[in-house]
């Protein structure tokens, strides 16, 4: 297993937290359209963490991806309330796919 370890980080505590928490790397979603965030990469939908009508604020963790056994989180990098969900948890994604709208 591979861990980036961020610059001026102990070593040590990185990997601590990657055995704690099980999140690996961090992903932010870049936006399709001005109000939709989509999949960072291709995987399966482990949890979706915000619902329709929830206000979302950016670097918000909205969902989790796991790929390759990583899971990844989705930030939002817009701030606005979450006008529709178009995936479920379980549901496979491509890498560029729409996971939410957010208004």
């Amino acid at each position: 297993m591979e861990v980036e370890v961020p610059e001026g980080e102990p070593s040590l505590q990185t990997v601590l937290s990657v055995f704690q928490t099980g999140v690996i790397k961090k992903v932010e979603a870049q936006p399709t359209a001005k109000d939709t965030i989509i999949a960072p990469i291709t995987g399966k939908v482990n949890q979706i963490v915000v619902s329709q009508g929830q206000k979302v604020s950016k670097g918000d963790v909205i969902a989790k991806i796991e790929a390759m056994k990583t899971l990844i989180e989705v930030k939002s990098n817009l701030e606005g309330t979450v006008a529709e969900i178009y995936v479920k948890e379980g549901d496979v994604v491509k890498q560029g796919q729409p996971i939410l709208k957010i208004v």
